[in-house]
């Protein structure tokens, strides 16, 4: 088959383009040293041309490739090309498109067919950079001459010995190549092309001046196409609608945004499909999926997104499914199979795959840079070639003009939005051939001279090309230092030993009492009591025979909202869509109901369920079964299924989970009880220099105290009006420790425990718990802060803030949130 004919646009480009390599082949023809040749290669020997996928860029390659080859122009090359495509699993489909559309030119097997002699003028050898230019065995062999092929490396020059020019055509050529050292020096040093075609589709100026020194090209002549050319030729479809989806905070963790977003791409996949019908179109468009990289525990990306689509009716031999783990479909035969509605995908095949009846992706990868916007958008803007007649001529229905693109990650819609912007940057633009490169004649030869003032020399004057360094690879490690530390412990002095600071800290906290202190440190003190300390506290316990499950059973409230909750089917999320990428003040804003995610729901619940050690988690889920089955069914009558009832408690668990904590914490409130501590230890050991406190029960400042506890604690002792009698560091987990009991863990065991004067609650003593400000909200300090001991009352809860100052955090019920209240003063400490 021909080529198509060429649209005004295209024959444009392509005619460009030839004059530029021609003029420089002349050039070329005309010079009579190597230097000169690589002057005119440099400065006229290498394009770029720029234009939207789908408006026609390897048809264009291809014609500029086929025209350049053939023999009946005098400023024609003789020429033999390298053709590289980004990715391996393009190499066949670009062969295929070649053979099909290009009859100048012959391609040719890189593997077998590396043979000089019988070379000519329009072979073309497809390949990747990976495959002549890296580090591999296959690519070796390639380097190696065999029984029936020369080495690639002896191959250039036989063809240049033949009188061929060496040719290179990049797909998407400047990403990733100039980070690919291999690739650089192969080309810089073995193909050395005199001309040199890049086709991109994702233009930018970094880039390419990255390409430019790594190839050591002097000028690179950018032609450009734009979009609305295409459009207008019917090509390319004359816009994409994004369409995102945004749930609040609160509702985002359990609402199932890719299955809506699937619901809804397949909703309008179908009125496409109605759409075609309509018209008398005989192919069936297709729906792209991209998948995210982490599924469900257990499940993979791929069947995850597939249980979704069947569960919304969409027959199974309809989808397929292709990923670099699972390429269970092959991508050319899906692109023009119409029993294939959905393909679902990887991020790599969003790069290479090309499928004209696509006009619908989902995207459930969340990403917000242009290029990936640039290789969504491209995906869906191709148009049927069934269609381009009625799209040229603007009578194709409104539904079929646009691609569709569905955003499970809103975030990603400002790539698509910068990714239109982009691809409108791009306008139509025509290259002159570059004044830099200038034929002379010197003492009867023909020279190339690089200029840049226009003046000549009677001398050589080669282009220098850029300097090009190898990247580099990662600093050598640095040998490790055998005296350096080693775990935060420094060395030692001879005659010295040194004491970890945990050992220090077990001292104080009980493990090393005078009373248990099995190997005392050497040179240890002991601490007594201070005379007239306390000697015992109060701490709550609850009675071993406390049925936790029943109790927080009869404290449920389930009110109303509650059970409401456990039988909502869907939740209301925001729908944002841009009505055009490429336009400007097309954006709209509504509802939509979104699918709830039962996994995610379930997770949650049993967080719930799982959160404290006072219950079997077992025990209380049946019971709160139990609790609604009575409700829904008993005293409703609605009769929901053992399925739907955890269903249900699923959802109200996920929505309310402060329901069984508050539930808990009122039996616990109504049932626990106040014992005495075991005695404080008579005397502590410590380090002769240890810190003194003026006010601590044993005289010390306890060595296990953090930054902000020390603070406090020196607060304490820097206090002259008399308020504070004594204060204690409350150690977690002892016998004679203060404990609260609290919904979650093993118990609450605050800071400090403080003596002070004329206070008449709780006996005169005050409990404080420190923390610091990452750690103010979160759901352990919310029970703190709820918190209230039966003797002592509530804890005071205190936060330091960044000029050192201490206030008192308080929770906020209507916000179920913990944030400072006040600021914290010793002196009111009676009345806290």
């Amino acid at each position: 088959m021909s080529v198509p004919t060429p649209k005004g646009y295209q024959q444009d480009a392509v005619n460009n383009a030839l004059e530029i390599f021609r003029y420089a082949e002349s050039q070329i023809q005309q010079a009579t040293d190597a230097d000169s040749r690589r002057t005119a290669s440099a400065f006229n020997g290498c394009v770029l041309l720029e234009a939207p996928t789908g408006a026609g860029k390897t048809l264009m390659a291809g014609m500029i490739a086929e025209a350049f080859a053939a023999p009946d122009h005098h400023h024609n090359a003789k020429i033999v090309w390298f053709w590289f495509t980004p990715f391996a699993n393009l190499v066949e489909q670009s062969k295929a498109a070649m053979k099909e559309h290009f009859t100048g030119l012959r391609v040719r097997d890189l593997a077998n067919e590396r043979v000089a002699y019988s070379s000519r003028s329009g072979d073309v050898f497809v390949t990747t950079w990976q495959s002549v230019a890296a580090k591999r065995a296959d690519t070796r062999k390639l380097r190696k001459n065999g029984d029936t092929a020369l080495a690639l490396d002896d191959f250039i020059p036989a063809l240049r010995e033949a009188g061929f020019r060496i040719g290179v055509v990049v797909d998407e050529a400047h990403h990733g190549f100039t980070g690919a050292t291999e690739a650089v020096k192969f080309y810089r040093e073995v193909l050395a092309p005199e001309f040199t075609l890049l086709i991109t589709a994702t233009p930018d100026d970094a880039d390419v001046r990255k390409f430019k020194q790594a190839a050591g090209i002097g000028e690179l002549h950018r032609i450009a196409v734009s979009r609305q050319h295409a459009v207008d030729a019917g090509l390319i479809k004359g816009s994409v609608k994004a369409i995102a989806y945004l749930a609040a905070d609160d509702q985002k963790p359990f609402t199932d945004i890719p299955a809506t977003a699937l619901a809804e791409a397949w909703q309008a996949h179908c009125a496409i499909k109605a759409g075609l019908a309509a018209i008398g179109a005989t192919f069936t468009p297709l729906l792209l999926v991209q998948v995210g990289n982490k599924g469900p525990a257990g499940v993979s990306v791929i069947e995850d997104a597939k249980a979704k689509l069947l569960n919304l009716g969409v027959p199974e031999a309809a989808i397929a499914s292709y990923t670099a783990d699972e390429p269970n479909d092959d991508l050319a035969t899906v692109a023009f199979d119409d029993s294939k509605e959905i393909l679902l995908f990887k991020m790599a095949v969003a790069l290479g795959f090309d499928a004209p009846r696509a006009f619908t992706v989902v995207s459930m990868r969340g990403a917000k840079d242009t290029d990936f916007g640039v290789q969504v958008v491209g995906r869906i803007l191709r148009v049927h070639r069934q269609l381009q007649a009625k799209a040229a001529d603007k009578t194709l229905p409104e539904l079929l003009r646009f691609g569709y693109v569905f955003l499970a990650e809103p975030e990603s819609q400002s790539g698509l939005i910068s990714a239109g912007e982009k691809i409108n940057v791009l306008q139509t633009e025509l290259s002159e051939i570059s004044p830099y490169a200038l034929t002379v004649r010197v003492g009867g030869e023909t020279q190339v001279q690089y200029s840049q003032d226009g003046q000549t020399s009677l001398l050589p004057n080669p282009y220098p090309p850029p300097a090009w360094k190898p990247a580099g690879g990662a600093p050598a490690a640095t040998a490790p230092n055998p005296e350096a530390v080693v775990y935060g412990v420094p060395g030692t002095l001879p005659g010295f030993s040194w004491v970890p600071q945990a050992e220090t800290a077990a001292i104080y906290q009980g493990k090393s009492n005078s009373a248990t202190l099995t190997a005392p440190l050497p040179g240890a003190a002991l601490f007594p009591l201070r005379e007239g300390m306390p000697t015992r506290f109060k701490k709550e316990q609850l009675p071993l025979e406390t049925d936790v499950v029943k109790c927080a059973g009869a404290y449920l409230k389930l009110s109303g909202d509650v059970l409401a909750a456990g039988l909502r089917k869907t939740v209301r999320i925001t729908r944002k869509t841009v009505a055009d990428i490429f336009g400007k003040d097309t954006e709209s804003v509504d509802t939509v109901q979104a699918k709830l995610s039962h996994a995610e729901l379930a997770r949650r619940a049993q967080r719930v369920l799982f959160q404290a050690e006072y219950y079997n988690p077992r025990d209380l889920e049946d019971a709160l079964l139990a609790a609604l089955r009575l409700e829904y069914n008993d005293e409703q009558g609605i009769g929901l299924d053992e399925g739907e009832l955890r269903r249900a408690l699923n959802l109200i668990l996920a929505t309310y989970p402060n329901l069984v904590r508050d539930a808990v914490r009122a039996c616990m409130a109504r049932d626990k009880e106040i014992l005495d501590t075991a005695p404080l230890p008579a005397q502590v050991e410590a380090l002769p220099g240890a810190a003194r406190s003026r006010l601590n029960i044993y005289g010390i400042m306890p060595p296990d105290l953090n930054e902000p506890e020390r603070k406090f604690a020196e607060l304490l002792d820097a206090n002259a009006s008399g308020n504070v009698l004594w204060w204690h560091r409350n150690p977690p987990r002892k016998p004679w420790s203060v404990r609260l009991i609290i919904p979650e863990g093993d118990g609450y065991y605050p800071d400090f425990v403080i003596g002070v004067k004329d206070r008449t609650r709780g006996g005169g003593i005050l409990l404080v718990e420190t923390k610091g400000g990452h750690l103010l909200d979160n759901p352990e300090t919310r029970e703190k802060a709820r918190a209230e001991h039966k003797t002592y009352g509530p804890p005071v809860l205190l936060t330091q803030r960044d000029d050192g100052k201490f206030w008192i955090a308080r929770y906020i019920p209507k916000e179920n949130r913990v944030e400072p209240d006040q600021a914290f003063r010793v002196e009111h400490m009676g009345q806290y």
